[in-house]
C-alpha cells in the first residue's frame, strides 16, 4: 500500500492535470469563438468596403475567405477534434463549381479570363458557406448571429439615412464615386443597399414578434425593423420597395396566424408595437422627401421611363443570347463582354449586367446552371413548414426562418436588378440559404464556448410566457 506521501503526490498530479485540461479547453473555446467572429467580420467587411466591388476590397474578401478556412482547420487541430458538418445544399454548390470548370475545360466560355474570375468569386462564397456551417454548432452561435444581423443592419440603415441627409452622393462623407447617381449607405447603387436591408430586416421584425425576449425588449426589434425597412423607401429603389412590401405581407400572414397557446398581453403588445412601427416609419419616410415620393409613384408605370424601357430591351436581348447557347451558356462572368453583339438599341452606357439575376444566370450558365440553382434553393426552402411552426420559441429556428424570409426579398428584387452580382450581397445571400437549411444543433453536443452573454437579449430561455 503506497505511503501517505505518495498518495498526496498522486492527488496533486491529478489536480494539476485537471487544471491544464481546463486551461486547454478554455484556450480551444477562445480559438473557436475567434473563428466565428472572424467569419461574421468578413461578411461585414464586404458590405462596408462598398459591397466588395473594388479590386482591393474584393482581393481582401477572397484572401480572407481562404485564411478563414485555414484558421478553422487550425482551431480544430488545436481542439484535437476536427469535426465536419455536411449539408445537402453542398451538393448543388459543388456541382455549380464543377460546371464552371467544365465551361473552361470544354472551351464553351466566350472569354476564359472572365470565367476564371467568376470561379474565383464562387470559391470564396463556397468557403464562407462551409465555414459558417461548421461554426454554427450551438444555440449561442445562432443567437449571436441573429442579434449581430439586427445590430449591423440597424447601424448601416442609420448611417445611410444620416449620410443621405448631410452628404448626398458621397460614401462615408469622403468618397464620391466616379460612376453611379444612386449612392446610398456604403453602396454606389441604392438598389444594392436595398438588397442588403431586404436580407436583414426580417431578423428584427420577427424577433419583435417572437417569445424569445421579455416584453420590454421587443420594441427594440420593431424599432430596428422600422428603420431598416423605412430606409429602403428613403433610398428610392423601386425594386427594393416592392420586395420589402412582399416580405411585409408574407410576414404579416405568418405572424397573424393564431397560435395554439395564448400568452397574456400579446394582443395589447401587438397594437403598441404596430403604433411604434407606424411612428418610426412615418419619421423615416418624411426624411425621404419629395424624391422618394416620385420614385414610389413611378412604380405604377415602371416601363414608362427611360431606365425601365431600357431594361425591358435588355431582357429581350438576353432571351436571344439564351436561345443561342441554352445548355451550358456563354460562360460565367461574360455577360458584359458578349452582350454588345446582341444589343438592340444605341447607347454610350456600358451594360454590365442583365438587371435580372435569373436571365443572367441562364445567359452565363444555361439550363444546367439554372437547374443547379433551383436545386440549391429547393434544399434551402425545404424546412419552410417546420420553421414556420417553431420559430417563436427557439433561437436556432428563429434565425433560420429569418434567414429564409430574408432570401425572399432578394429573389423578388432579382427580377429587376442584379444584387447577386455584388460580392458582398451574394455572399450574405448564400450564407442565409445555408442557415435556412441548417438543422438546429444538438443540445448534448453544444460547446461551452458559446454560452450566453451580453444581457438578457442573449438569454437562452424564451421569455414573455405567463
Amino acid at each position: 500500500m503506497p505511503s501517505p506521501f505518495i498518495r498526496e503526490v498522486r492527488r496533486r498530479r491529478k489536480d494539476t492535470q485537471r487544471v491544464f485540461q481546463l486551461l486547454a479547453h478554455a484556450s480551444a473555446s477562445r480559438v473557436d469563438q475567434s473563428v466565428f467572429w472572424a467569419w461574421l467580420g468578413l461578411l461585414a467587411f464586404g458590405v462596408l468596403s462598398f459591397g466588395a466591388v473594388e479590386p482591393w476590397s474584393l482581393a481582401i474578401f477572397q484572401v480572407g475567405s481562404a485564411l478563414l478556412l485555414l484558421w478553422w482547420m487550425v482551431a480544430g487541430m488545436h481542439r484535437g477534434n476536427l469535426q465536419v458538418t455536411l449539408l445537402p445544399i453542398f451538393v448543388p454548390a459543388l456541382l455549380f463549381l464543377g460546371l464552371i470548370l467544365v465551361q473552361m475545360a470544354l472551351h464553351t466560355t466566350a472569354y476564359r479570363l472572365e470565367t476564371e474570375h467568376a470561379l474565383y468569386l464562387y470559391i470564396p462564397y463556397s468557403l464562407l458557406v462551409f465555414v459558417g456551417t461548421q461554426v454554427l454548432d450551438a444555440e449561442g452561435r445562432f443567437r449571436a448571429f441573429g442579434i449581430s444581423a439586427i445590430l449591423f443592419g440597424l447601424s448601416i440603415a442609420l448611417l445611410a439615412i444620416l449620410q443621405g441627409l448631410t452628404s448626398p452622393g458621397q460614401i462615408y462623407w469622403l468618397v464620391r464615386p466616379a460612376f453611379g447617381d444612386g449612392v446610398f449607405g456604403p453602396y454606389v447603387n441604392h438598389s444594392h443597399y436595398a438588397g442588403l436591408m431586404e436580407m436583414l430586416f426580417p431578423f428584427a421584425l420577427l424577433l419583435g414578434n417572437s417569445r424569445l425576449l421579455p416584453q420590454g425588449e421587443k420594441e427594440l426589434g420593431y424599432f430596428a425593423a422600422a428603420v431598416m425597412a423605412g430606409s429602403v423607401f428613403v433610398s428610392g429603389s423601386r425594386g427594393g420597395i416592392v420586395a420589402v412590401c412582399v416580405q411585409l405581407c408574407l410576414i404579416y400572414f405568418l405572424v397573424r396566424k393564431p397560435s395554439k397557446q395564448r400568452y397574456a398581453g400579446e394582443t395589447r403588445q401587438r397594437w403598441l408595437s404596430l403604433a411604434a412601427v407606424v411612428a418610426v416609419s412615418g419619421v423615416v419616410l418624411w426624411l425621404g422627401g419629395q424624391e422618394m415620393i416620385t420614385r414610389i409613384s413611378s412604380i405604377r408605370d415602371p416601363f414608362g421611363n427611360t431606365v425601365g424601357a431600357t431594361r425591358l430591351l435588355i431582357f429581350r436581348d438576353s432571351l436571344r443570347m439564351i436561345a443561342e447557347r441554352p445548355l451550358l451558356g456563354w460562360g460565367g462572368g461574360v455577360f458584359q463582354t458578349v452582350y454588345p453583339a446582341f444589343r438592340s438599341f444605341s447607347t454610350d452606357v456600358v451594360v454590365n449586367a442583365a438587371h435580372n439575376d435569373y436571365l443572367q444566370l441562364l445567359v452565363e450558365f444555361g439550363i444546367t446552371g439554372a437547374a443547379l440553382a433551383l436545386l440549391f434553393l429547393g434544399l434551402a426552402y425545404r424546412r419552410f413548414g417546420q420553421l414556420a411552426r417553431g420559430w417563436k420559441d427557439s433561437w436556432p429556428e428563429f434565425v433560420s426562418f429569418s434567414a429564409l424570409l430574408g432570401t425572399v426579398g432578394i429573389l423578388v428584387h432579382s427580377l429587376t436588378d442584379f444584387n447577386l452580382q455584388v460580392p458582398a450581397n451574394a455572399a450574405i445571400f448564400y450564407v442565409l440559404c445555408m442557415i435556412a437549411s441548417h438543422p438546429a444543433p444538438n443540445p448534448a453536443l453544444q460547446s461551452e464556448s458559446s454560452s450566453p452573454a451580453f444581457g438578457s437579449m442573449w438569454a437562452s430561455t424564451p421569455a414573455g410566457k405567463g
